[in-house]
């Protein structure tokens, strides 16, 4: 059971783990970039960047202003590329987190040094490497052949073909590697115990500006047992060696039987939903216990595959009052939001027999969902006299 007393929640978006949290029966508060309309009470919007992160002291300042000091925090994304600022956080109200420090997320995400890491786990016996990473511009980097990054960020908007141009500050070079995205879902403790929750198929949905967007997720992915059983071992081994615990995922591409490990993200992520529906009793129960160090299982994996995505504006739009959002959405944007073109509307789940049935019911329900938002929206209309009216 969750410790006694609120558990407060932290992530650029934070409706997914702040439902799970209340699922287990604890009180939860919430700290986000979005302030969805169905994100549980009570919450705060936090200033920040989807890409660069939380304002340090907005986030401080909200923390201190939502939950006691001492309370209990689970955390998202937002951290990876400043866990300075997670230890700010947790300092700054005596918070007790609930899941990996951060020593451990700056190791994960320091990419020579996980790399180093890696070198030193024996994955080359299971067919699994990692390509090559490089902090500055090699002499002989070719443009095309490499991908730049920004240091811990996550969602995929932030990294794009090198061109060749001096790297950034915070950014590094990745080299391009072939196959299917891959995600395995695993929940650790300090005693060395580590299981599988589900491996899933991930993929992009391109926009002009960020041809890396996340796009959505589908779960269990049908790979051949032997090779759940690699990946499976690969990510106990990853786990020991950094000391991760609770729910995390690792995230692979898969050609064929080569396998390379892309990064660790070192906290629940964008599948949550779907492993909450995937497993009997959700998983984020387990996740709290395991991170307590209280004996922790898992339920029983539900029949049929579940596939989640992030449907995106078509264009420029006001959110209707009293739209009717169907059971199948989340994330769902407050009455009056003023969204653009590409931007979040909302995330959509469908369940299947497999994997195809399963994402062919949500990309319907997606151009259902956009179509529908999009043809009851508000938009602004110039009247004769030059004003501007709200019109839906």
């Amino acid at each position: 059971m969750p410790d006694s007393g609120v558990i407060l929640v932290a992530a650029l978006s934070g409706r997914a783990i702040a439902q799970a949290v209340a699922r287990t029966g604890a009180d939860v508060a919430t700290l986000d970039q979005f302030g969805d309309a169905d994100l549980p009470p009570p919450a705060r919007c936090v200033e920040g960047d989807p890409v660069t992160g939380f304002d340090r002291d907005a986030l401080i300042a909200a923390a201190r202003s939502l939950v006691p000091p001492g309370s209990a925090l689970v955390v998202g994304s937002g951290f990876e590329q400043s866990p300075d600022m997670l230890g700010a956080l947790m300092q700054a109200g005596s918070y007790r987190l609930l899941g990996n420090g951060p020593d451990i997320v700056r190791a994960v995400k320091d990419p020579a040094g996980f790399a180093a890491r890696l070198a030193t786990l024996g994955l080359e016996d299971l067919g699994i490497g990692h390509p090559e990473a490089q902090l500055a511009m090699p002499d002989d980097a070719i443009p095309g052949h490499w991908l730049v990054k920004r240091t811990g960020a996550a969602g995929g908007w932030h990294i794009a073909p090198w061109a060749g141009s001096p790297l950034p500050d915070g950014h590094y070079l990745q080299r391009r590697a072939e196959g299917r995205p891959t995600s395995v879902a695993f929940i650790a403790d300090c005693t060395g115990r580590c299981e599988t929750v589900a491996i899933s198929r991930q993929w992009t949905d391109p926009a002009p500006d960020a041809p890396f967007r996340y796009g959505g997720a589908v779960l269990p992915a049908a790979v051949p047992q032997s090779l759940a059983d690699r990946l499976s071992e690969a990510a106990r081994r990853i786990a020991a060696a950094f000391g991760l615990v609770g729910l995390n995922s690792l995230d692979l591409l898969v050609d064929g039987n080569s396998v390379t490990v892309l990064e660790v993200n070192p906290r629940p992520g964008a599948t949550l939903d779907l492993l909450e529906r995937h497993r009997l009793g959700g998983v984020m129960r387990a996740h709290l216990d395991a991170v307590a160090g209280r004996a922790w299982k898992l339920g029983d994996a539900r029949p049929g595959v579940i596939a989640g995505a992030v449907a995106y504006a078509a264009s420029a739009l006001t959110v209707p009052v009293d739209f009717p959002w169907p059971p199948w959405c989340a994330d769902l944007p407050r009455a009056g939001s003023a969204l653009v073109g590409g931007q979040p509307l909302c995330s959509v789940t469908a369940w299947g027999g497999d994997e195809d049935e399963a994402r062919h019911r949500l990309s319907c329900r997606i151009e259902r969902i956009v179509a529908d938002v999009s043809r009851r929206a508000c938009f602004v209309e110039r009247t004769v006299d030059g004003l501007a009216s709200l019109q839906c």
